[in-house]
């Protein structure tokens, strides 16, 4: 860890001397914390690619499948987690936007998405559900049962512990293309400034459905 921080500091060195380009100290720790994550995913690589190799491949969905996806803000520190609620039609039974702030990377931005998907599931009474996202590290690390030590242990802890609220609970990877939905919901959180949660009915209608009477956190 170490010398991973001393490399980016390096690095930040040499653009303010040769680009006059000054880093701040919250962008030098989004950079750091971001490095060793992806030398985690590397380290991870061989056992994600494989697992969602075998789930893209036939396997079918348990239950109802809830949709996570995520907008960030790196230079404020926010984030929008955007959640798809879909039965095993695929129709939709639930769309839900909700706010971050004090987020220090995109991979915790990712794991408190992943969060909302099962406290939504919870919230809404559900007993067997697949979650899907397009984080592969993320997805990964909530199909462990040992106990993450990384930046987003605390968030993987508490998906972990969520689970036991559930008959059945998988989690699959899938990609961004087919995650539209959930994207968008939190790119316009994000954009807009407000979160959002709607029952029976998707972000676009003009013809408003259920509503929920409160935040379902």
């Amino acid at each position: 860890m170490f010398c991973c921080a001393l490399w980016v500091i390096w690095g930040s060195r040499n653009q303010m001397v040769h680009e006059r380009k000054i880093t701040s100290g919250r962008d030098l720790s989004h950079k750091i914390q971001s490095y060793l994550m992806e030398l985690e995913g590397v380290r991870e690589k061989k056992l994600t690619f494989t697992s969602a190799r075998t789930q893209g491949q036939g396997e079918e969905s348990m239950g109802e499948i809830i949709q996570f996806d995520v907008a960030f803000d790196i230079r404020n520190s926010r984030s929008a987690s955007g959640i798809v609620v879909r039965d095993q039609n695929s129709v939709i039974k639930a769309s839900k936007s909700t706010l971050h702030s004090n987020v220090s990377s995109l991979f915790v931005a990712e794991a408190f998405a992943c969060l909302e998907a099962t406290k939504l599931g919870i919230y809404m009474g559900l007993g067997s559900v697949t979650i899907m996202g397009d984080s592969k590290i993320v997805i990964n690390k909530c199909q462990m049962t040992v106990r993450d030590k990384s930046i987003i242990g605390a968030i993987i802890k508490d998906i972990q512990s969520n689970k036991s609220r559930f008959q059945e609970i998988a989690f699959r990877f899938f990609q961004r293309s087919e995650n539209f939905q959930a994207h968008n919901l939190a790119k316009d959180a994000l954009k807009k400034g407000e979160e959002m949660y709607l029952v029976d009915e998707t972000p676009n209608e003009t013809v408003p459905g259920e509503r929920w009477p409160q935040n379902p956190d």
